[in-house]
């Protein structure tokens, strides 16, 4: 099946004809990786506002830690947390995510102009369907648990009143099942088609689940937990597999950044350090059919995919740019803007003192910007924002 093409969440159909890089903004006080750093409100928006410069699309903004050993959040103190940080997101016409597992959060933060819920326990909440069920956010269904050894499909971690098995699955994360390696020929990893199988089989469940309420398959993301209650074995299961995952036909996300599995493999005991071998790992997924990033280092993963894409795909956008030439001289803007490096003017448009041009790219966002700087210094000057729309060759 080929690969989602487009995402649709809310207000916004985001485009995947090239991967899109969600920056991690965590508003807790005890995240495993900033340690709070973000929990003032004041700075977690100038932090998410650079993450956008940086080359974010969207911005995912948790309350609640879900890091081994995390203590659960009521929903009141989560959505007090969040709220300053999403409505003035949402008012600055940023794409928000949320990173929650509690239906009120979710509900009152959809409220507020949040497009996306993220929900580490896969809508198996009812309530949480029907809050999804009743916008049109889009949807981020994740598996959590074991996938290998004695593991079925009802080992995943299930939304429940009473008790809270996230906590405690995460108070043994990355233990996993290691049943497998009693096997008889002692192997080194576990059966991909197992894993895969109890993965595939719980993601399109629950995918399914949502659309029989109502919620159009194109908003649905898929993640398949890696971290969550995954042995480092698992995980490398999963991610070398991660093109059958992609091949079900719903987006696909990959979440690594700077998990303890990402330090296994790197061996990179500090998790702010793994930000590379969390771009390494993320590369591996998006050559495989992932779409979405989820990162803490927006800018190191955004200049790394636009290397890896520029250098791997064939793709082209088609840019919409607005100019104001220096003494009329649109003749000399539009060979400086055509000799900037994979770029071609296709069409050309006075409008009075402006000039319109219709432009062909192999670069993206960050470096076309870059590069159009340098090319119209001292002949035109820059009056509207490039109007991107990627497309393959």
């Amino acid at each position: 099946m080929p690969i989602a093409s487009t995402w649709n969440c809310s207000n916004v159909a985001l485009d995947l004809s090239r991967p899109r890089v969600m920056g991690v903004l965590n508003v807790t006080p005890d995240s495993f990786s900033e340690g709070g750093a973000h929990n003032a409100p004041k700075a977690a928006i100038a932090t998410a506002a650079q993450m956008l410069t940086d080359g974010a699309d969207l911005i995912d903004v948790g309350g609640e830690s879900t890091r081994p050993g995390f203590t659960p959040v009521e929903p009141d103190e989560e959505y007090h947390r969040l709220e300053p940080v999403v409505r003035r997101l949402v008012k600055e016409g940023t794409l928000v995510s949320i990173d929650t597992r509690h239906p009120t959060v979710a509900q009152r933060c959809i409220e507020l102009g949040a497009q996306i819920i993220n929900d580490v326990t896969g809508f198996s909440d009812p309530q949480m369907v029907q809050v999804a069920a009743n916008s049109t956010c889009g949807c981020v269904v994740m598996h959590s648990g074991p996938v290998s050894g004695a593991a079925t499909r009802s080992s995943a971690v299930m939304a429940s009143s009473g008790r809270d098995d996230l906590s405690t699955l995460m108070n043994v994360a990355s233990a996993g099942d290691r049943a497998w390696e009693n096997e008889q020929d002692q192997p080194l990893l576990p059966q991909v088609d197992h894993v895969m199988g109890l993965l595939e089989g719980y993601l399109l469940e629950r995918a399914k689940d949502l659309e029989a309420q109502g919620v159009d398959a194109s908003r649905i993301c898929l993640d398949p937990g890696v971290g969550f209650g995954k042995s480092p074995e698992d995980n490398i299961v999963i991610l070398r597999a991660t093109q059958r995952l992609s091949d079900l036909g719903y987006p696909l996300m990959c979440a690594v950044s700077r998990k303890r599995f990402v330090g296994t493999v790197s061996g990179v005991a500090d998790a702010a350090a793994r930000d590379d071998a969390t771009i390494g790992v993320s590369l591996a997924a998006v050559a495989r059919g992932a779409r979405v990033l989820r990162v803490h280092n927006v800018a190191g993963m955004a200049q790394a995919l636009d290397g890896f894409w520029a250098a791997s795909e064939a793709w082209t956008a088609h840019v919409s740019l607005l100019l104001s030439p220096v003494a009329n001289n649109d003749r000399q803007v539009i060979k400086a803007v055509d000799a900037m490096p994979l770029t071609r003017v296709r069409a050309t448009q006075a409008a009075g003192d402006k000039l319109r041009l219709e432009i062909e790219t192999g670069l993206d966002r960050i470096p076309f910007q870059h590069a159009l700087d340098a090319a119209i210094r001292g002949v035109a000057t820059q009056t509207s924002s490039p109007i991107f729309e990627r497309c393959g060759e």
